[in-house]
């Protein structure tokens, strides 16, 4: 786990009373951070978390207890396709800029993907915590990956540490000019190195630090996302530009800043407006589709093309900056852009995947627009997300939009309710229900059994219903139980034991007794 900054400790409980990233006083409360649901989508099938609230000292002590009384999940033994232990939701004005450092730190450690949703805001230290999205691959030379990831109309926005106004005289008063100029030198210096490490194009720094405590840079276009390597939910690109010739356009803006290490903006007039065909053939021997590019001599990049059986797809896209055509009359490839809808896409290479452009599904955030708010036919893709894995199990479009939740003929213990699920007791067993449509039930289906996190040692299917069974890493049985019901509406039951049981036969016998006792609309597992 990554080291910390450490405060003077003469100063600490004061400067970390005055630091504010919100734009305001920060209230000494906690931020709401809540259990939602055992599935965030199909797409991200783990646990959803929210955090809502100012950051606050505490809250990754608060965010990590949740996490381990409802995650079970072993990152090092993800899918080697790769996968989350969890999925955190943010909703947050800001607060304590090292508390939003832990966080982050929490979710790399922890292989926990971060989501700015639609119409949620998340502001400096919440936008630091963001940056800690990750998921983890046990695919040799994988391992851990960014993966966070903004829905368009949510807003992600950053700006330097600084001093709240009503404090920096007190601060001055007791500690000296020279000590509080220079922690504040200290806090951005550990800014810039966090921003780095957490594979933020260093050409955004420069929008950060000369942010005042009332602006902030905000995640909005394309050559934002890119800045920051924040997602777009996963779609093939199509969905977010229809239009091939511009999007292979705002790809090769953004692989030709890449390559010269600079803003996307600063290389848009470099990249010719209309794209040609037959530009050069590769070593290869294909034709390639694509713009010219400003070079000052023939070894420097002067086409930015792919092969023109994918132009014309829209398929798979294997884009490359090419040098000029030498005597062979072919020209090669300097850096090369990746893009695959399923399966791992990258821009440039080397290094460790937290480090480099990596990204499990579509780069759709490169072929948007580099400039203005991302355009996207929000209704229209919405459309497109139940029938594919980004979908969630109770949204319009044919889902199931009210919670029905099973009934049990044994007595049980309700803990906890909210519109997605329940939270139950019955002895020592807890059962976790969730509701949805009956892509949930499918999707269920399908990747509980193959979970390689945890041990699957049963599964059972019947006429209404399935069970999968095993155990944990921590060596405790669970049951998860599907149920389907009338109208598409189905529900998941997940049995465990919070401990591991002195009578492993008897908490076995238990857990199927809870699992037979659940009916949807009066449908059971019909267990004998």
């Amino acid at each position: 786990m990554m080291q910390l900054f450490s405060w003077t400790k003469c100063f600490a409980v004061v400067y970390l009373a005055a630091i504010a990233l919100g734009g305001a006083t920060i209230p000494v409360m906690a931020a709401n951070v809540s259990f939602v649901a055992l599935h965030y989508s199909a797409d991200r099938f783990v646990p959803q978390f929210h955090f809502d609230g100012p950051v606050v000292e505490g809250d990754t002590d608060a965010l990590s207890a949740l996490i381990d009384k409802f995650v079970e999940c072993t990152p090092h033994a993800l899918d080697p396709n790769g996968n989350n232990c969890a999925v955190v939701t943010l909703n947050s004005p800001g607060g304590n800029y090292i508390e939003g450092l832990r966080l982050a730190a929490l979710m790399r450690e922890r292989a926990i993907a971060t989501v700015i949703e639609e119409t949620a805001k998340c502001y400096s230290a919440c936008a630091f915590a963001f940056l800690g999205g990750t998921g983890y691959s046990s695919q040799e030379g994988v391992g851990a990956y960014i993966d966070r990831m903004i829905e368009p109309g949510g807003i992600l926005g950053f700006h330097a540490p600084y001093f709240a106004p009503d404090a920096l005289g007190t601060l001055v008063a007791e500690f000296g000019l020279d000590k509080v100029l220079g922690a504040s030198r200290d806090d951005i210096s550990l800014m810039i190195q966090q921003l780095v490490d957490w594979n933020v194009n260093p050409n955004a720094l420069s929008h950060i630090v000369r942010m005042g405590p009332s602006q902030t840079y905000d995640i909005v276009s394309g050559g934002d996302y890119t800045l920051l390597w924040a997602q777009l939910p996963p779609a093939p690109s199509h969905y977010w530009n229809s239009n091939m010739a511009s999007a292979v356009r705002n790809a090769c803006i953004n692989l030709l800043a890449h390559h010269l290490n600079t803003l996307p903006n600063a290389v848009i007039k470099s990249v010719s407006q209309e794209p040609e065909i037959g530009l050069v053939n590769n070593e290869q021997g294909q034709s390639l589709v694509g713009y010219r590019l400003e070079a000052d001599s023939p070894l420097a990049a002067s086409y930015c093309a792919l092969p023109q059986e994918q132009f014309e797809s829209g398929g798979e896209i294997d884009l490359a900056l090419y040098t000029a055509a030498g005597v062979s009359g072919t020209a090669r490839p300097l850096v090369s852009l990746f893009n695959r809808t399923e399966g791992w896409s990258t821009m440039g290479a080397g290094g460790n995947p937290t480090r480099r452009n990596m990204q499990k599904g579509s780069m759709s955030h490169l072929f948007v627009g580099t400039v203005g708010p991302i355009e996207s036919d929000f209704v229209k893709f919405m459309s497109y997300l139940p029938l594919r894995k980004f979908a969630r199990f109770n949204q319009a479009g044919g889902l199931i939009e009210m919670a029905e939740f099973p009934v049990s003929e044994l007595p049980m213990t309700l803990l906890g309710e909210s519109k997605k699920g329940q939270v139950l007791q019955h002895g020592e067993q807890q059962v976790i229900v969730e509701t949805g449509s009956e892509l949930l039930y499918n999707t269920a289906r399908h990747e509980l059994a193959r979970r390689y996190d945890v041990a699957v040692t049963l599964t059972v299917d019947y006429d209404n219903g399935f069970v999968v069974g095993g155990f944990y890493d921590s060596k405790r049985p669970y049951l998860w139980v599907g149920l389907k019901g009338n109208n598409g509406a189905a529900t998941l039951l997940r049995i465990e034991t919070p401990d591991i049981p002195l009578d492993m036969n008897a908490a076995l016998k238990e857990q199927e007794k809870v699992a037979c006792s659940f009916k949807l609309h009066g449908y059971g597992l019909g267990c004998p």
